[in-house]
């Protein structure tokens, strides 16, 4: 048997300061943000082949770092077959998040929405990046 660890006060309290100025500290407490839920839907009757998603999503993850623009409305980021993953901006203007974090998104989609028989579509917003939302769709 482990015999207790035995510290003095005044080491007790110098620990305790250091881990109080090493925790994160919320600016507010009220600082929830709204989150986009994921969506699995057949946009129009048209759920696309799961093999098709997935090689977009590991195109996007290939091309890591590499921004993903969305400039207007939809933008396609990807194309495999007559399936495409498309990004579109809720905000005005223009947005974009790194591939990786489009092709996470995309990654929950199909981890998500998949059928029994194989199809998926859905969507989701970027991986950090809310304003971006990441669908798989039929071309």
């Amino acid at each position: 048997m482990r015999s207790p660890i035995s510290l003095s006060l005044p080491t007790l309290l110098a620990l305790l300061a250091t881990a109080s100025h090493a925790l994160p500290r919320s600016t507010s407490p009220n600082t929830l943000t709204k989150r986009l839920t994921l969506s699995c839907n057949d946009n129009g009757g048209r759920y696309r082949p799961v093999a098709e998603a997935q090689a977009c999503v590991d195109y996007l993850f290939a091309k890591a770092s590499d921004e993903c623009v969305v400039s207007g409305e939809n933008t396609v980021f990807c194309q495999a077959g007559d399936t495409v993953i498309t990004g579109s901006n809720v905000g005005e203007g223009g947005d974009s998040s790194p591939c990786r974090d489009v092709a996470y998104a995309a990654q929950r989609v199909i981890d998500s929405c998949t059928t029994p028989e194989g199809y998926v579509g859905g969507y989701d917003a970027a991986t950090g990046n809310e304003a971006l939302i990441v669908s798989i769709n039929h071309r």
